[in-house]
C-alpha cells in the first residue's frame, strides 16, 4: 500500500498565506524604520562670495561701494544704501583686507553681476560671474552649506 500525499490545496493554503504575510511585515517595517522621510530642518548656515577688486590702481583706490545683483534683485539697492543701512552692510560687507563679503544665504544664486562705484555714486566697473557652487556638508534631499567662492572685479 502506498502512502497518502496530502493534496496540494493544502499546501498552497497554507504557504501562500505564510509567505505573504512575512513579506507584508518586513515591508511595513523597512516603511517604519525609514528614518529618512521626515521634512527638513531649517537652514543654519549662509553661503558667502569674497570679491575682490583687482585693475588699476587709481580705480581701485576710489572704489567706496559694491553691489551685487541677481537679475533685478539688487544687494544693496544702491551705493548711498550700503553706506547709510544697518542691514545692508552685513550683507555685503567691506572686510579689513580690502575685499567685500557677499552674504548670500542658504540658497546661492548661479549668477551674480557686481558693480563697483566711487563716493559720488559712478560705476566704477561692472561685471557678472557665473557661480559654481560645490556642497561641502549637508545631503541631496535637504541642501547644506556650500564652499566658500571667490571672485575678482578687474577694473580698468
Amino acid at each position: 500500500m502506498s502512502a497518502v500525499r496530502p493534496p496540494r490545496r493544502r499546501v498552497e493554503f497554507l504557504l501562500v498565506p505564510f509567505v505573504a504575510a512575512l513579506c507584508m511585515a518586513f515591508i511595513i517595517g523597512a516603511i517604519v524604520m525609514d528614518k529618512d522621510s521626515g521634512g527638513c530642518p531649517a537652514p543654519s548656515w549662509r553661503n558667502h562670495v569674497t570679491l575682490t577688486v583687482a585693475g588699476n590702481e587709481a580705480a581701485v583706490a576710489r572704489v567706496d561701494a559694491v553691489t551685487a545683483c541677481d537679475g533685478a534683485k539688487c544687494v544693496p539697492l544702491t551705493p548711498t544704501f550700503a553706506k547709510q543701512a544697518d542691514g545692508g552692510s552685513a550683507m555685503l560687507a567691506r572686510q579689513p583686507d580690502g575685499s567685500w563679503l557677499l552674504n548670500v544665504g542658504a540658497q546661492p544664486s548661479s549668477s551674480v553681476t557686481f558693480s563697483a562705484f566711487d563716493a559720488a555714486g559712478k560705476v566704477l566697473g561692472q561685471q557678472s560671474n557665473i557661480l559654481n557652487w560645490t556642497r561641502v556638508g549637508g545631503n541631496e534631499k535637504c541642501g547644506g552649506p556650500m564652499a566658500a567662492l571667490k571672485v575678482s572685479l578687474n577694473l580698468e
